[in-house]
């Protein structure tokens, strides 16, 4: 699957025993690279339209990682490694946040024509004590072209 794309996503987060589900609908585009898969979309929140997030990754196709980067005012990169640790930084208020970040999982279904999936799942940390379990599914259908 490559070119311009419909995107659905679902955000599960599970923070000292609460779930939130958070749903996203937009559009992006999707590139097979010589690295594996390059990724791109813009989604708002399906439940109070204005929450607007733009996100740009890139999967490794041999290493099984994940690079995201979340664009924007209070953005952010996060490296998914399911192999090792890693450490991000969010910055909020002035101030700068160093998470730890534990991947389970990152795993890319985008070879079809039409439609396609991605699955990050992961677990952000402060030192050693979970802060917040996530796992975010982001579904992707080809756009059709209008002649």
């Amino acid at each position: 699957m490559e070119g311009s794309v419909q995107v659905r996503m679902t955000s599960r987060s599970t923070f000292g025993g609460q779930e939130d589900v958070l749903r996203f609908t937009g559009h992006g585009t999707v590139e097979k690279t010589d690295y594996g898969w390059h990724v791109h979309y813009t989604v708002q929140n399906t439940e109070d339209g204005a929450s607007r997030m733009t996100s740009d990754v890139k999967l490794e196709r041999e290493s099984g990682r994940a690079v995201l980067v979340n664009e924007g005012e209070t953005g952010y990169g996060m490296l998914l490694d399911p192999a090792v640790p890693t450490v991000t930084e969010i910055r909020e208020g002035g101030k700068t946040l160093a998470l730890n970040v534990a991947t389970r999982q990152v795993a890319a279904d985008l070879g079809g024509a039409r439609e396609g999936s991605l699955t990050l799942d992961y677990m952000l940390m402060i030192g050693m004590q979970p802060l917040s379990a996530l796992r975010v599914t982001i579904q992707f259908k080809k756009e059709e072209s209008v002649k």
